[in-house]
C-alpha cells in the first residue's frame, strides 16, 4: 500500500479532516528538525519549553564589593542583588503547506515517510522563523492587528536597539555610516589617502565589547552578518594580499576575524531602511490615515518628491512600521504608489522619514546569548484537496525569543553591501 493510499484510508476513517496528534517523542523530533534547519543551530541557546512560560533570571551584584579598608562597617556590606527577569512566553503561529501527490508517492515507506514529512515542513518553518526571530517588532494590541509573524515577538534586533538589562545594562550600538573613521558603510574600507590603511569594522565592535565577556574566550563570541557582507570581508582580505585571505579563498572553511567566528546569516537583510543623508523629507503623521488608502496625512510634505522611499515608524508601536514609495505630494499629504498596510493615527505621533533601502547589520555577541524558546505543543491536521492533487498539512507552533544579556551585544547598524 502506497503512502497516498495510507493517507486516504486515514481520511476516510476519520472524516474529511483527519487530526494527527504527535506523541511527545515525535514532537521533540519535529523541534529537532526545526533546530537543525536553522542558521542558529550551533550559535544560539535553544530552550525546549515544556510549559507555555519559562523564566530566565539574570542575577548580579549592584556595584563593586571590594573596599580599600582593613575593617568593614555595616554600610560596606552588600545586602541587595540586582536581578532582571526574562520570561519566555510561547506565542502561537500557524500555517499550511500543500504536499503534492507526486511528493507523497515518491516518499519512502513506513517511519521514513514521517521523517520526510517532518523535514518538508521544518525547512519552511525554519526559514520563516529565523527571519522573524531577528526582525519581529512588538506592539500589536490583538491578533487582528497583526499582518504577519513579524508582528508577533520582541525580536532580537528590537530588543538590542531599545531594551536594557537591570543587571548589566544595554547593548552597544554603532552606526557604520557615522561612528567610524571611514563612514561609507562597508564592513572593510581602504583609506584613499596615503598610507592607504584599511579599516575593518569588526575591530571596533570587538573593542567595544566589555572585557568581562571576552574572558570566556573569543572563540565563544560570534559575528552574525549577511552572507554578502561576509563576502565583502573576504574580498577585502584578498585585496590586501594576506595569507589569511588566500587561505579562505583557496581552502574555504570557517571565516573568522581574529579568533571570533563569522556566522553567515542570510536572515539578516541587506535592504533595511537608512535615514537619507543631507536634505531629505522628515515629518510626522498629522491626522488619522486609514489602512487601504494611498494617502498619508502629514505635518509637511516639503522635501519629499516622487520616487522617494519613506519609512513610517515609532518604536513604541513598532508593529506599524512600513516602507512606502511616494507617487506624488500635495499640501499636507503624501500619496503612495501602494496602499497603507496599517492605520496610522495622529495621536501616535509616528515619524515619517525619507530613507534609502541599503542597510544591514553585524551583531557581535556570545554564542549562547540569543535564546530561542520552542514549545512542545505541536498540532497538525491534514486535508485532501483533489483539485490541487495533493494534501494540505496544517500546522501550529508555539515559540518565543529573548536576549539573556543585552550588555554582551554590540550591533553595527547601517552597513552596506559593495
Amino acid at each position: 500500500m502506497t503512502n497516498s493510499e495510507l493517507l486516504n484510508k486515514a481520511v476516510l476513517k476519520k472524516g474529511l479532516l483527519s487530526t494527527i496528534t504527535f506523541s511527545p517523542e515525535e514532537a521533540d523530533r519535529f523541534l529537532d528538525y526545526v533546530i537543525d534547519e536553522s542558521v542558529f543551530k550551533n550559535n544560539a541557546r535553544i530552550v525546549k519549553m515544556t510549559k507555555a512560560q519559562k523564566n530566565v533570571r539574570a542575577i548580579g551584584l549592584a556595584g563593586g564589593v571590594l573596599k580599600p579598608k582593613s575593617t568593614l562597617t555595616d554600610n560596606d556590606i552588600i545586602n541587595t542583588l540586582a536581578n532582571d527577569l526574562i520570561t519566555l512566553s510561547a506565542k502561537k503561529v500557524r500555517g499550511a503547506i500543500l504536499v503534492s501527490d507526486d511528493d507523497l508517492e515518491d516518499a519512502p515507506e513506513g517511519d521514513a515517510f514521517v521523517d520526510h514529512l517532518l523535514g518538508i515542513i521544518a525547512r519552511q518553518i525554519s526559514n520563516e522563523l529565523d527571519g522573524a526571530y531577528y526582525l519581529s517588532e512588538p506592539g500589536a494590541p490583538d491578533e487582528a492587528s497583526m499582518l504577519d509573524i513579524y508582528d508577533v515577538w520582541r525580536g532580537w534586533r528590537y530588543r538590542i536597539l531599545y531594551d536594557t538589562n537591570a543587571v548589566a545594562g544595554g547593548a552597544t550600538i554603532l552606526d557604520a555610516r557615522a561612528d567610524f573613521t571611514l563612514n561609507n558603510g562597508y564592513i572593510a574600507e581602504q583609506n584613499p589617502s596615503a598610507p592607504y590603511q584599511w579599516e575593518i569594522k569588526f575591530a571596533k565592535a570587538l573593542k567595544k565589547m566589555p572585557g568581562k565577556y571576552k574572558k570566556l574566550g573569543l572563540e565563544n563570541l560570534r559575528f552574525f552578518v549577511n552572507d554578502q557582507i561576509e563576502a565583502d570581508y573576504i574580498d577585502a582580505l584578498s585585496g590586501r594580499g594576506t595569507a589569511l585571505g588566500d587561505k579562505i579563498i583557496l581552502e574555504g572553511g570557517q571565516v573568522t576575524f581574529g579568533k571570533v567566528p563569522i556566522v553567515s546569516s542570510p536572515l539578516i537583510p541587506v535592504d533595511l531602511p537608512v535615514t537619507k543623508s543631507g536634505t531629505h523629507g522628515d515629518t510626522y503623521v498629522k491626522s488619522d490615515s486609514a489602512a487601504g488608502q494611498t494617502t498619508l496625512n502629514v505635518n509637511s510634505a516639503s522635501n519629499f518628491t516622487a520616487g522617494d522611499k519613506v519609512l513610517i515608524y515609532k518604536k513604541e508601536i513598532g508593529y506599524k512600521r512600513e516602507i512606502k514609495e511616494v507617487a506624488s505630494t500635495d499640501t499636507g499629504k503624501l500619496i503612495f504608489t501602494t496602499p497603507l498596510e496599517y492605520t496610522h493615527l495622529a495621536d501616535d505621533a509616528e515619524a515619517v522619514t525619507e530613507v534609502t533601502l541599503d542597510g544591514s547589520d553585524c551583531l557581535l555577541t556570545h554564542k549562547d546569548n540569543l535564546i530561542i524558546g520552542l514549545h512542545r505543543d505541536i498540532k497538525m491536521e491534514t486535508q485532501r484537496d483533489a483539485k490541487l492533487e495533493g494534501t494540505i498539512f496544517f500546522y501550529s507552533l508555539r515559540a518565543d525569543v529573548a536576549v539573556e544579556n543585552l550588555n554582551a551585544c554590540v550591533l553595527i547598524k547601517n552597513l552596506k553591501v559593495k
